[in-house]
């Protein structure tokens, strides 16, 4: 998850302003003229660069297709759960937002549209279109968002030091015994003992414990139930924690702030798509990109959504732009140079997406489709208690790996927290 996806959200607070504000049907941020056309606000987080990046060329594109429809951005660069919340209590919802894992934070309070009579008029298969990844954008069987910007859990490796051990790269058949194997043969110590190279850098993070947890059999929520002490998740920890010390970076040298894998220290990274374009930039960095290990991968993408505050008129001409947005030659714009990464599986499988270079070099792009074919959606990212879950989720992990619980001991105290923490939803 991108650091500007790990933003703080707490609904509870808000929660009776927010209800009340959807149901107002304010239209006030939307604007329609004398000469027929409408403007519509479309929000999203990031800087400058993820604006020119990810949406100048497609929303250029869109109002040239639909020339009596104007798009007003809003680029917000950090807080932006916070900042969409407040601008829902107060009335001010922008047409089109932005959401990701919290979008069910935002939904469960009545603040987007149920985008279903809009899918079937438009008869789209959302499962075939974009995978798994569409079920992160339901609540209580509704749609509330479209998936835009696609990408999972994946694994980045040097093909340098996989070379000089002698390894065959990471491919779509490696298990997540391959890849511990792997991070074994690829620690590497001097004459005293100390790690001068670690074989990869999985801590607290969700992506590759979740990842693994899944493809074990395991969950962390299913329905509205805690689910992680279970014998799938004790395995899944135990594992865990065993190669975590003996391969991965620990906190003390972590805490450094040094990207190692860039500084080539580290020889596998388990991250999220946003790294491909960074990583291609680094000069000398021999690298390539694999599937998640195992049979799933932990989602990383993000939908659009249409608010219950703006009128009909201008959720209409909401619902044209995300289509577009997320249609075929949207997406095609937003894969060129890896920005970041569509959504829709055909692209990502199309020879337009997958030839192309990044920052001149030639990865091997076909991953990234067979990667966001694993994505499969933890209970704990369909309800409004992400963000609360997660972090204690987060928490506890992080106390196991410092040695102060074993692993039986943290998923007992996690089960109970998070038990906890859904009943309050």
């Amino acid at each position: 998850m991108k650091s500007w996806k790990k933003i703080g959200l707490t609904l509870m607070a808000t929660a009776t302003a927010l209800t009340l504000s959807a149901c107002g049907g304010n239209s006030s941020n939307a604007s329609g003229g004398s000469n027929g056309k409408v403007t519509i606000q479309f929000m999203h987080w990031g800087g400058t660069d993820t604006y020119k990046g990810s949406y100048k060329d497609r929303i250029a594109a869109f109002e040239k297709a639909n020339p009596k429809i104007n798009v007003k951005v809003i680029t917000i660069g950090d807080n932006y759960d916070t900042k969409l919340q407040t601008m829902i209590a107060g009335n001010k919802a922008p047409d089109v937002a932005q959401v990701a894992e919290d979008g069910t934070g935002f939904a469960s309070k009545n603040a987007f549209i149920d985008l279903g009579s809009y899918i079937k008029k438009s008869n789209m298969d959302l499962n075939a279109t974009y995978g798994g990844a569409s079920e992160l954008y339901k609540w209580k069987g509704k749609t509330f968002g479209i998936p835009d910007r696609g990408g999972a859990a994946m694994l980045y490796y040097n093909k340098d030091m996989f070379d000089k051990a002698g390894l065959k790269y990471p491919d779509a058949n490696w298990t997540v015994q391959d890849y511990y194997d792997a991070a074994k043969k690829l620690t590497l110590k001097d004459s005293s003992g100390k790690i001068t190279q670690y074989g990869s850098n999985y801590a607290d993070y969700q992506l590759p414990w979740g990842s693994f947890l899944m493809t074990n059999g395991g969950s962390v929520v299913k329905g509205k139930k805690a689910t992680v002490e279970t014998a799938a998740a004790k395995k899944t920890f135990t594992d865990y924690l065993k190669y975590f010390k003996e391969t991965g970076v620990p906190y003390q040298v972590s805490e450094d702030k040094v990207n190692r894998f860039q500084a080539k220290k580290v020889a596998m990274s388990f991250d999220g798509m946003w790294w491909i374009r960074p990583n291609a930039q680094i000069k000398g960095l021999n690298f390539g990109i694999a599937p998640a290990p195992g049979k799933y991968a932990w989602s990383t993408g993000s939908a659009l959504t249409i608010s219950r505050q703006s009128d009909k008129a201008h959720q209409d001409a909401s619902w044209k732009f995300i289509k577009y947005m997320t249609g075929k030659k949207a997406q095609q714009l937003l894969g060129h140079s890896l920005y970041d990464v569509p959504a829709n599986i055909s692209v990502l499988n199309s020879k337009e997406f997958q030839d192309q270079k990044v920052n001149g070099k030639k990865l091997d792009l076909s991953v990234i489709a067979e990667d966001q074919k694993r994505v499969k959606i933890d209970g704990i990212l369909k309800g409004p208690w992400y963000t609360e879950a997660m972090g204690e989720c987060t928490n506890e992990v992080k106390e196991m790996l410092l040695g102060h619980m074993t692993p039986a001991q943290m998923t007992k105290k996690l089960q109970s927290k998070l038990t906890g923490i859904l009943a309050k939803y």
